[in-house]
């Protein structure tokens, strides 16, 4: 019988000599290893655990020595924080770690074990003398007895009997720890040179892994990797529709026989793919003939050729229906596209008149620098008109000034700023109110009637705002808000004001008042006040709010700066957070030096 060498039988005859090496390496490093963990649990699970316990009895020890001094030593309450956390050392933290010594000294030598035991004994002392001060000074006014001040100064003098019988148990206890390191330290050696042992055979026994590694990877890619790659070339050509320019070898063992097979097909693919070319060009009557009965490719083509030529000529047909259809719906589209495009022209132009009405309601520069001149104001509305506005104004000798948050923004909040405007101007110009709790008041009254008239449904309708009046001689500012806080910048800080949490023309108001807060100011102190758009802009890495606390860390950083500058910085860090994200709301900010 002819003996055939397979590629399985190539495979295994080079790697069942690479498995009885591989197995005698794993043999002695076996061996080698469960001494060297033995080795290991022992200091893993006794004396490294024991150190760590020692040094943290060590520190438990220092601790409540500095602890319970500062209890003789400085007078203060039973629950201050030293004392309370003398009282959480010693019932918590000392009694788990000595748990924990004594479970982890069922392993140590009887050294060890006597040394511990004097330790803990002369620890009981030291604690019995804790306890005595600690009743000696239970309370603040125990400082003051004189017996018990007495003996606490004997006990806890520098140099005394606790410092003297605290540096007794540390020294011990460093004695202790230096027997435990000692041991560990032996046994690391010992690990070590277990493994220097087995360097010794594994060198030899390696190497000649290494060297029968190295031939079957030779004979492996030369008589099987190499046939392989060139199989694996031609199929991937082939799945990119590339036929092989040349024929590959002949083999007599299973990559031969792939190759006959692979060949075969090929040659079947060839006249498959001249006949689809024939086919595509529109010649439906090109020969072809199936590899065999059972090819499904070949007969599915067959099928293909006769269903195109018919597709063929009702597609025609279709198409000529299909190209009046188009014509006649894009001139309809054309149509209305022209339509809308009007429309929306009128659209625009019209809410762009409303903004020159709005924007005549607003006070020009030019007014605000004569009634403020240490002032700015930062406004973008979102859409072409605002539902965010500002007003200024002087009655007598003050400046009365307000940012105001209508409901909504574009259009409908345009048209509740002239709500808004018209009710500021009747409460101070006409009614004479200066108090800004009396303006909001009045304010939510006109609103209410406004928007809540001769209407049987509740209406969340109404505006938010920050309303001041500013005495400039005397440097006093007043402040209402309702929902609009005011920020104080003085020194680097910001002091917060907080507005009534309730709208203007939200609701009526019946027994309840705005409040007034009166703020004395120093020269240079920055006053800001602001509707939501600015802290509510998404925007960042995250797409997240700008949020109330950016808001007032930028405001901190700014402050100082002239006014245009911090108007420019308002703008630049909204931009630089917003990003290619789009503007949520309006967004006004008044700002003010005194």
């Amino acid at each position: 019988m002819h003996f055939r060498m397979t590629i399985g039988r190539k495979i295994g005859m080079g790697f069942g000599l690479f498995i009885f090496f591989a197995l005698l390496v794993v043999l002695l490093t076996n061996r080698t290893l469960e001494r060297s963990r033995h080795i290991n649990d022992q200091i893993n699970h006794v004396y490294s655990p024991s150190v760590d316990a020692l040094v943290h009895l060590r520190n438990v020890l220092v601790n409540a020595h500095m602890l319970i001094k500062h209890w003789a030593q400085v007078e203060s309450i039973p629950d201050a924080p030293e004392k309370t956390a003398l009282v959480e050392l010693t019932t918590q933290d000392l009694p788990a770690v000595l748990d924990r010594i004594d479970t982890l000294s069922a392993h140590w030598g009887k050294e060890e074990v006597a040394l511990f035991n004097r330790t803990t004994t002369e620890m009981q002392e030291l604690f019995t003398m804790h306890d005595r001060i600690k009743e000696l000074l239970p309370s603040l006014e125990s400082y003051r007895d004189p017996m018990a001040w007495m003996e606490r100064s004997d006990m806890a003098e520098e140099g005394g009997p606790l410092d003297e019988r605290t540096q007794k148990v540390l020294d011990d206890l460093d004695v202790l720890l230096k027997l435990q390191e000692s041991k560990r330290q032996q046994l690391s050696g010992n690990m070590i040179r277990s493994f220097d042992s087995l360097k010794f055979f594994v060198l030899y026994l390696g190497t000649g892994l290494l060297v029968i590694g190295a031939v079957i990877a030779f004979l492996i890619v030369r008589g099987i990797v190499r046939p392989v790659q060139r199989l694996r070339s031609v199929l991937l050509n082939l799945g990119r529709g590339v036929f092989p320019r040349s024929r590959i070898p002949d083999r007599n063992d299973e990559i031969g026989e792939m190759t006959k097979a692979l060949m075969g097909l090929i040659d079947g693919l060839k006249r498959t793919t001249d006949f689809s070319h024939a086919v595509a060009a529109g010649d439906f009557q090109t020969e072809y003939h199936p590899l065999s009965e059972e090819d499904v490719l070949g007969h599915a083509l067959l099928k293909m050729r006769a269903e195109l030529g018919e597709r063929e000529r009702v597609l025609e047909q279709k198409v000529n229906e299909r190209t009046e259809e188009v014509v006649r719906q894009k001139e309809e589209v054309e149509r209305q596209s022209r339509k809308v495009v009007e429309l929306y022209k009128n659209v625009t132009d019209s809410i762009r008149y409303a903004k020159r009405l709005q924007e005549s309601i607003l006070p020009p520069e030019k007014r605000i620098k004569e009634l403020l001149p240490e002032s700015f104001v930062f406004y973008r509305p979102k859409d072409i008109v605002s539902g965010d506005f500002y007003w200024f104004d002087k009655v007598g000798e003050k400046v009365v000034f307000a940012a105001v948050d209508c409901t909504g923004h574009g259009v409908p909040g345009a048209f509740m700023s002239l709500v808004g405007h018209n009710g500021l101007n009747q409460a101070v110009r006409e009614h004479g109110l200066v108090r800004p709790s009396e303006v909001l008041q009045d304010l939510n009254r006109m609103a209410f009637e406004a928007l809540h008239k001769d209407r049987d449904q509740f209406v969340r309708d109404g505006m938010d705002m920050a309303l001041c009046t500013l005495d400039q001689e005397r440097l006093v500012l007043d402040y209402a808000g309702a929902n609009c806080p005011l920020y104080l910048v003085r020194d680097g800080e910001v002091l917060q004001y907080t507005p009534d949490k309730m709208p203007i023309g939200g609701f009526e108001l019946q027994g309840k008042a705005f409040t007034d807060h009166r703020i004395q100011l120093r020269k240079n102190d920055m006053v800001y006040i602001f509707s939501d758009g600015y802290a509510d802009q998404f925007g960042g890495p995250r797409g997240k709010k700008f949020l109330y606390r950016r808001f007032r860390e930028l405001l901190v950083e700014i402050h100082g700066l002239p006014l245009e500058r911090q108007k420019i910085m308002l703008l630049e860090a909204l931009n630089q957070w917003k990003g290619a994200h789009e503007q949520v709301d309006d967004i006004l900010v008044i700002g003010m030096r005194a």
